[in-house]
């Protein structure tokens, strides 16, 4: 209900002349509250506030009324208040512990809730909102269980329904938040939470039609519900063509340099089905010879339930200084499996020129690589990722490549882990690094923070690394930040840089490797 501006002025000016007696009573406020007149509401608790700074009521209202104007500061500083005058309310403990959880404070919201379940075990709405702290807070699992004993103990509690599903998605099992969210819409074909959800599901799934059928029902049931507009705006920005560009650097200290610019783009072209296509040149140098690369390549995408497939086919002109250049064909196929919401599985063929140095686009070598990866949550934040290659080079030698890593998220914007490679050719490289083996291990972690629009994103590994079966070994480290900037609904600018000794960063085997990129992503 939206309150009038003209009673709210009328309100204010009532109060302004009313004897201060009179004004420190909180009813006329209340009554404010209950019509949902909220300015005037406030107005009053606030006049409340100036006679009697211990007035709980007023300090929880207005507490309230800021978080709905997003100043959560300000309303965890009124319900601390509150709390003071009122610790056993519960209705200021349970506002509290949803703000916290709104400002991203989610273990001290659940510490909150937990407090408040103990005393009032029966307090739906406190094991609701702890539920959705824990998803928030990226503790999938105990998310997954709190909802479930909210549909245990009340069927029809179709916002616990919702959660489940919102959890499966998260935990990258759409099929099983669709069947969570279908089952509350036979509930209660009108429950806009269930339908949101829908529309995000088949969003992710790259269908559209359906997606934008499940949304506008949801914003033709409540037009100022904001899920509803955010998924509608997603959507649109799903089918709409894709635009993204790239500028980067590369050099090592064998004084290779290479610059590089890409332009892509992607359309939905059916359910489930996106095309994309890209162009780019690349200039490389060094200190003796320079060279070019221009390629090209258009392919598509299907996804459908847990598995995902994806082809491309391609060209390269290689153009070298001071010699004849020539024209090879690329292509690539991929496909990847989510056996399980903690686990996936990914195979793929590619054949490639190996062009990243000047010295190299003179060679005329090409690449055949097949490749498997994959990965699965061993526990709560902690997932251990693996992959291998065999790839066969047009100058008959081979190279055989495996690697892993094991990652464990920490409070929320951390990460901690550990990082291993090996990789071997059957013969010495001419003009590439080329090993019998080589071995790399670091110890490796990530801070990531956002606020508004904006990301910033620091990673760094320190390790060791042996280049040869003969090889001394040799510390290892790298360093890498990326700084981004979104708008609207998938609009965004980064930059990115980083630097690293490891070998195998550069083609050559240089020990030092630096690098650098502008990138930009618009919906057209």
């Amino acid at each position: 209900m939206h309150p009038c501006p003209l009673r709210s002025r009328w309100f204010a000016l009532l109060l302004a002349i009313l004897p201060a007696p009179l004004v420190a009573q909180t009813s006329a406020a209340d009554s404010a509250w209950t019509a949902g007149d909220y300015p005037a509401a406030r107005i009053g608790y606030e006049l409340a506030l100036h006679d009697n700074p211990g007035n709980a009521r007023a300090l929880y209202r207005l507490a309230v009324l800021a978080s709905w104007a997003g100043q959560l500061d300000s309303a965890l500083a009124l319900l601390r208040d509150a709390r003071e005058v009122e610790p056993a309310d519960a209705d200021v403990r349970l506002e509290e512990a949803k703000v916290l959880a709104w400002d991203g404070q989610y273990s001290a919201s659940i510490l909150r809730y937990d407090s408040l379940l103990v005393e009032h075990p029966d307090q739906r709405d406190a094991a609701f909102g702890r539920a959705q702290a824990l998803s928030w807070g990226g503790r999938l699992r105990e998310a997954e269980a709190a909802y479930g004993a909210l549909v245990e103990q009340n069927p029809d509690d179709l916002d616990a329904r919702a959660g489940q599903g919102q959890v499966a998605s998260w935990r990258g099992d759409p099929a099983s938040a669709a069947r969570y969210y279908l089952g509350a819409l036979a509930r209660k074909p009108d429950h806009v939470p269930s339908l949101v959800g829908m529309a995000q599901v088949r969003q992710w799934q790259g269908r559209p039609d359906e997606a934008r059928h499940y949304a506008s029902q949801a914003t033709a049931i409540a037009p100022e519900d904001r899920g509803a507009r955010d998924v509608q705006a997603a959507i649109r920005a799903l089918v709409r063509p894709q635009l993204t560009g790239q500028l980067g650097w590369s050099h090592d200290s064998d004084r290779n340099t290479l610059w590089w610019q890409t332009l892509g783009s992607s359309i939905t072209l059916g359910n489930g089905l996106r095309g994309f296509g890209s162009v780019g040149i690349a200039e490389a140098s060094d200190p003796i010879r320079t060279g070019t690369r221009l390629s090209g390549e258009a392919g598509a995408t299907y996804d459908t339930g847990n598995l995902s497939v994806t082809g491309a086919v391609g060209a390269r002109k290689l153009a070298p200084s001071g010699g004849s250049g020539r024209t090879t064909g690329t292509w690539r196929v991929g496909l990847s499996y989510r056996i399980a919401p903690s686990a996936g599985i990914g195979i793929g063929y590619a054949h490639y020129s190996f062009d990243e140095t000047a010295f190299l686009l003179t060679r005329d070598i090409d690449i055949d690589e097949v490749s498997f990866d994959g990965d699965v949550e061993l526990r709560r934040d902690l997932t251990l990722g693996y992959g291998g290659s065999l790839a066969w080079l047009s100058d008959d030698n081979q190279r055989k490549a495996a690697v892993m890593t094991l990652t464990q998220r920490i409070a929320g914007r951390w990460t901690a882990g550990l990082y291993g490679r090996i990789l071997g050719y059957d013969n010495p490289g001419v003009g590439y690094f080329g090993p019998d083996r080589f071995l790399v291990g670091e110890f490796r972690g990530s801070y990531t923070y956002g606020v508004h629009r904006w990301e910033a994103r620091l990673a760094g590994g320190l390790g060791a690394q042996q280049s040869g079966t003969q090889g001394k070994t040799q510390a290892e480290w790298h360093a890498d930040a990326r700084l981004a900037r979104r708008w609207a609904v998938i609009n965004e600018v980064a930059l990115s840089a980083g630097v690293s000794n490891s070998a195998a960063s550069s083609t050559t085997g240089a020990f030092r490797y630096y690098t650098a990129a502008v990138s930009v992503r618009l919906g057209l």
